[in-house]
């Protein structure tokens, strides 16, 4: 099974401002094709957006909708999601520790193209290092959770932290995830740092990733594409 993997922060908050924000993501999604997406900063019925951007992006997409909480924000939700073309088994949101704004790591199964794994997307802690600590606890959390995955599994998001901090080691050091591609390419244009990642276990085999240069986010997404390894 060939997976086209997709990791997106969509600066949400930036709907207020910009009425076609969410019609503009959504053409950067679907000229991608991705079979499974992760979206970060995603608000339903919030000042900042009255609707529900998951929702909207499901529809203009054509893609299945699964949101995860990380808090309660202005009289609505903010979280992650994920859009995938597959079916969504099960899904659930892990709460993730660290002070500051709430973060979590959403879990979904999906079945795809006759194939099944697990597609975990998650936003990290910001704030370089005031909230290093937090950071840490999280990865360290996030990896204990996708260690404990029993399907081949992928790992996607804003972790917020260059591809050479301390946080990435930890991330590694548990050796059930492989970064995917070359992490020189900045994701996040304003200060041409690399925030953005995908991670996959060994029972996938790296193809291809770009970063894709354009769309209305302060972060431009990643596409990857891997392939299960034949047992």
């Amino acid at each position: 099974m060939n997976l086209k993997v997709m990791t997106y922060n969509i600066q949400g908050h930036a709907a207020s401002r910009r009425p076609d924000h969410v019609p503009k993501l959504a053409q950067v999604i679907a000229a991608a094709s991705p079979d499974v997406v992760g979206l970060q900063e995603v608000h339903c019925r919030t000042r900042a957006f009255a609707g529900n951007q998951g929702e909207q992006l499901a529809e203009l997409t054509g893609l299945t909708l699964v949101f995860g909480k990380s808090c309660a924000m202005d009289g609505g939700d903010y979280g992650n999601a994920v859009l995938t073309r597959g079916k969504v088994v099960q899904s659930h949101t892990h709460a993730l520790p660290g002070s500051g704004e709430p973060r979590s790591l959403l879990q979904a199964d999906i079945e795809l193209n006759g194939g099944a794994f697990t597609f975990f997307v998650t936003h990290l802690a910001a704030w370089g290092r005031l909230l290093r600590v937090a950071r840490l606890h999280q990865i360290a959390e996030l990896g204990d959770i996708t260690a404990r995955a029993a399907l081949p599994h992928v790992l996607v998001g804003d972790f917020n932290v260059a591809p050479a901090a301390e946080e990435m080691k930890v991330l590694l050091s548990h050796r059930h995830l492989q970064m995917c591609g070359e992490q020189r390419e900045p994701t996040f244009p304003m200060t041409r740092q690399r925030l953005d990642y995908v991670f996959c276990d060994p029972r996938w085999e790296f193809i291809s990733s770009d970063v894709i240069r354009r769309g209305p986010s302060d972060h431009w997404p990643i596409l990857t594409e891997m392939r299960l390894r034949a047992d």
